[in-house]
């Protein structure tokens, strides 16, 4: 087959791919993956309907304006990510292994999902009520941080600050994904892995 007809037949392939999703999923996938490589400002909603064949009204249908599907890749992104964490934290093991297995999960889900990274946590949104949502969605996330902060300070016999130590962690968890995601083709890292395994040790040390 010519290489013209394959590459045409893989772009059909890829179509009916996305028309068996429901067209909410459909916008909410191609607005994460322009807000992820375009920008969340230089994006329009003609600009996405375009990339799946449909007319901004339809959008609007589904979403009120362009913060509103800005949340709902936020929202997204943290219900699953939630949902690994949670699994995570049903594993067995010590308050402390709990705890830095539960950062790793983040790290690494973040790594995974770039484009869900850069649009949740690499883009501005503006104050008002569509940015407070999604502060609330997210601190379901920090409650997990908090919660084996925790128990790891009571299996250890010791008092913590725990919101300042949940807010490390997240500063440190960030701190990786972003440089990684950012940087990784540019950057000569000498060991990702090991170096996500030192920066999660070191954070969580008093606990030991």
């Amino acid at each position: 087959m010519p290489i013209v007809t394959q590459r045409a037949a893989g772009v059909r392939r890829a179509k009916a791919r996305r028309s068996n999703a429901p067209l909410r999923d459909q916008i909410r996938d191609a607005a994460r993956d322009l807000f992820a490589r375009e920008g969340y400002e230089s994006v329009s909603m003609r600009r996405i309907g375009s990339k799946i064949g449909c007319s901004p009204m339809a959008i609007y249908r589904h979403y009120e304006n362009k913060e509103e599907l800005l949340l709902s890749i936020c929202e997204e992104t943290f219900n699953r990510m939630i949902q690994l964490l949670d699994e995570t934290r049903l594993q067995p093991g010590t308050a402390l292994e709990r705890l830095r297995r539960s950062i790793h999960t983040i790290v690494d889900f973040h790594l995974s999902h770039p484009n869900h990274y850069k649009v949740t946590f690499m883009t501005v949104m503006p104050p008002g009520p569509v940015a407070e949502r999604k502060v609330a969605i997210g601190q379901r996330a920090m409650d997990r941080l908090r919660a084996g902060v925790r128990e790891c300070a009571a299996e250890k016999g010791i008092e913590v600050d725990v919101e300042m130590t949940a807010q490390v962690l997240r500063v440190a968890m960030h701190g990786i994904a972003s440089m990684l995601i950012t940087t990784s083709r540019c950057y000569p890292w000498k060991d990702p892995e090991r170096m996500k395994e030192i920066v999660i040790e070191t954070v969580t040390r008093q606990f030991e």
